[in-house]
């Protein structure tokens, strides 16, 4: 089980694929067998979990009835833009056109790992994103590390 943490900037080529730090990679188990699935993360970046994480995440989608329509609605969302992607011999997944839209990348993005997957992201969206959120990281740390 791979433990993804810090941030790290990479270019996208112009085929939308992206290098995967070297520590990421060498943090992924033989269950994964350098393949991820590739989705749309939530707010406007793109979500990567490797193969053997993501099993996990659908073991516990499976448990959910189908009959819950939130969760039937989610399910089929998230389904749209899902994606298995390998990693080519230079270490870079290509990022599907839709995902690339969905989280405005081009050029530069920030690659980072978030404990149990790694997300893409447009560093103007990133600093976006933590400017303008309505809780603390001292808030969100009593409530969340207590």
């Amino acid at each position: 089980m791979a433990t993804f943490r810090g941030s790290y900037r990479h270019s996208i080529d112009h085929k939308g694929r992206i290098s995967i730090p070297a520590r990421f990679r060498r943090l992924l188990s033989g269950d994964a067998s350098d393949t991820f699935i590739i989705l749309r993360g939530l707010e406007t970046c793109v979500a990567l979990y490797p193969l053997d994480e993501w099993q996990r995440m659908e073991e516990r989608l499976r448990s959910r009835s189908f009959h819950d329509e939130t969760n039937r609605r989610f399910l089929r969302i998230m389904s749209l833009d899902l994606n298995e992607g390998t990693m080519d011999a230079q270490g870079r997944v290509a990022i599907p056109p839709r995902l690339l839209t969905h989280a405005q990348l081009k050029g530069e993005a920030m690659v980072n790992g978030v404990v149990d997957h790694i997300e893409i992201w447009d560093p103007t969206q990133f600093d976006e994103y933590l400017r303008t959120s309505n809780r603390s990281y001292e808030d969100m740390a009593g409530e969340l590390l207590l």
